[in-house]
Order: structure tokens, then C-alpha cells, then sequence
């Protein structure tokens, strides 16, 4: 009957002393003992986790910076509630600045000149103000009045508009200036036109395509929200409209939090 070394379960002779393998002393009572199994490192396996995407405090998941779909929980950030609360303060005082201007500019005309009564500066100047005052008090309550909304644009058109005006010689003149018109349809079925004109701020028409879901958000400079900002070629910021990289995480000119 074989013997065998117990440590390394290498054939032994009964008068062997110890093993031509390991080196190991035997004895009979080591013969005795159950063979152990010859020690082998252990291999470690490695398990490959799924990666994630770094979190912002937005809408989620982003990838390389770019935010994925969806609408961004940023529009409740504290930095970005407290620059809104700010500047409709500014705008308010603006608006009553701006009131009694036309009241003091008459007044002083008639007192430097001479060319116009006191009583008719007055009154004249009391009118105008009374109009600016009557158009700062309707921006305030349609400025309330505007809900947010989703959208989807369905339709985008221009449409010529012809502006008479006269020049300095008083000579008519006749130019043509163009609306550009982004139709959309709200999520409750509702139908609207985003009209915007060469004289104003053109946002809409650049920034929505036919087919982008959106938010409207009226309590921002820039309100429009895509919902799919992989798309967008740039992102503006709420607070003062600047363009920003889609992989920027904070407006460059303002630092406020970008929606993503």
C-alpha cells in the first residue's frame, strides 16, 4: 500500500523521512492523517459594474457633460428663484422711475424755454406719465396672468408685414419687415402662436424646431425649454439669455445653474 504526503499528496515509501516534493517531515502518524490538498493561489475575479453617469442636480443622468432627455428639476433651484425674485424687483423699480420722467422732462422744458405755459407742460407731461403708468400696471398683471406650459411645435412660418414710417423730409417710406411665427400645440390640446418681429428678441424661431417638445416657463429671461437638450446648440440661461455649451454646467457670464 502507498503512502502518500499529506501536505502535497506526493507517492511516498514507508521509510522515507521526508517528502521528495515539499520537503515535509513524515512520520506514521502524518501517513494517518487525510491528505490535504496542495495549496494554490486563489485567482481573483473581477466583476465589471455597469457604469454610471455622473449625477447633476438637474434632470439626471448626463454623458460627457451633455444632459440626457428630460426637463430639468432646476427650475426650483434656490440661485436661480433668488435671481428671479431680483430682477422683477429691478423691473418694478424701473417701471416707476420711469412714470414721472415725462411730468418732469415737460416741466423742465417750459421753465428753460420759455416756450410752453407751466399749467400746459404740466398737464401734457401728466398725460404721458398717466400712459406709462397705465402700461406698467398692464405688464404686471399679463406678466402674472402667464402660465407655463408643454408644448410640442407643430408648424413654423414667416409672414411679410409691411412698416410705413416717414423720414426726416417727410417723404413716405415702405419697408418690409417679416413675423416669424412657431406654432405649438399644448399638452391639454390648445393651440398657440409664438409671433416674434425683426424689432424684437427672436428666440423661439431660432432656438424650436418643428417637433421639439418644450416647457415655457414665463418667470425667465429665456423661457423656452427643450426637452430633448441633446438636440439644442447651445443652452441658455434663465437669468440673462447668454449662450452657453451644452456641456457647461453654469451660465459663463452670470454663473447661474444652466437647466440640465
Amino acid at each position: 500500500m502507498a503512502n502518500f504526503c499529506p501536505h502535497c499528496g506526493q507517492p511516498a515509501n514507508p521509510d522515507d523521512v521526508f517528502c521528495v516534493r515539499c520537503g515535509s517531515r513524515l512520520t506514521p502518524e502524518v501517513y494517518s492523517a487525510p491528505v490535504q490538498q496542495a495549496y494554490a493561489p486563489q485567482q481573483q475575479v473581477y466583476v465589471q459594474q455597469p457604469y454610471q453617469a455622473p449625477v447633476y442636480a438637474g434632470n439626471g443622468a448626463v454623458r460627457e457633460g451633455i444632459p440626457a432627455p428630460g426637463f430639468s428639476d432646476r427650475v426650483n433651484d434656490p440661485e436661480i428663484l433668488a435671481a428671479v425674485r431680483k430682477t422683477r424687483g429691478i423691473s418694478k423699480l424701473s417701471m416707476l422711475f420711469i412714470v414721472p420722467i415725462p411730468l418732469i422732462g415737460f416741466f423742465l422744458y417750459a421753465s428753460v424755454t420759455g416756450k410752453m405755459e407751466i399749467a400746459e407742460a404740466t398737464r401734457t407731461g401728466g398725460i404721458v406719465s398717466l400712459v406709462f403708468l397705465a402700461f406698467a400696471i398692464y405688464s404686471l398683471i399679463t406678466s402674472r396672468a402667464e402660465n407655463s406650459y408643454e408644448a410640442v411645435v407643430t408648424n413654423r412660418y414667416t409672414r411679410e408685414r409691411a412698416d410705413k414710417s416717414t423720414d426726416n423730409r417727410g417723404n413716405r417710406e415702405r419697408s418690409l419687415d417679416y413675423d416669424y411665427i412657431t406654432v405649438v400645440q399644448t399638452t391639454d390640446g390648445k393651440t398657440k402662436k409664438i409671433v416674434e418681429t425683426d424689432h424684437g428678441v427672436i428666440w423661439a424661431w431660432d432656438h424650436l424646431k418643428v417637433g421639439d417638445r418644450f416647457r415655457y416657463h414665463p418667470q425667465f429671461a429665456f423661457p423656452y425649454e427643450l426637452y430633448d437638450k441633446t438636440k439644442a446648440d447651445a443652452l441658455h440661461c434663465v437669468g440673462c439669455g447668454a449662450k452657453n455649451p451644452v456641456t457647461a454646467d453654469r451660465c459663463k457670464r452670470c454663473n447661474l445653474p444652466l437647466l440640465k
